[in-house]
């Protein structure tokens, strides 16, 4: 497990007793404010660590759904439109519009890794968002792979998704054309 210095202080009661963990070698710090019960944590579970309000999303979701080959160069986040902006260099950061950030979100262990990622509707309705933005090639690639699975889509999830979003006819009838 990988967390902020204060959920383990939670977890042991008191940063003492963390320290006493890390000098034991029971816990170790991986960066500032960030320690796991590992030694070699998974990066990517020490962003979503350091970034507990952000959720993977876009170029690094579609690796972990083997929807692209491509290992992506940094970690896709997607954050509320009002959320501080992420100065790590590790980090490409997209805003989601306010009160939709944990729509479709799933806590899940992918390829041996415990990531909060976003489940393949909400992933499909990002495409959509960002088709103009992301690599032609990349588009073309996970809009076919949407395709060779779209009979794995919920459409009612789609469409309870798209409730919440500003222009979900243009989203829906982007979905309609390049997937079903």
């Amino acid at each position: 497990m990988v967390a902020k210095l204060i959920e383990w202080s939670r977890k042991y009661g008191t940063k003492y007793r963390v320290g006493e963990l890390v000098r034991a070698g029971k816990l170790f710090r991986i960066e500032e404010g960030i320690y796991a019960d590992v030694a070699d944590a998974p990066e990517v579970e020490v962003v979503l660590a350091k970034y507990p309000a952000s959720v993977l999303t876009l170029e690094s979701a579609y690796y972990y759904y083997r929807m692209s080959d491509e290992i992506p160069d940094e970690y896709h986040l997607a954050t509320d439109r009002k959320a501080a902006t992420i100065t790590d260099v590790r980090v490409v950061q997209s805003y989601v519009p306010s009160g939709t950030l944990r729509v479709g979100a799933l806590e899940m262990s992918v390829l041996g890794e415990n990531l909060r990622i976003y489940d393949m509707e909400r992933l499909l309705i990002e495409t959509m968002r960002y088709r103009t933005k992301l690599p032609y090639d990349l588009y073309r690639e996970v809009i076919g792979n949407f395709r060779e699975r779209r009979d794995e889509l919920y459409g009612a999830k789609i469409d309870d998704y798209l409730k919440t979003f500003p222009r979900k006819d243009v989203i829906r009838d982007a979905i309609r054309r390049e997937v079903y």
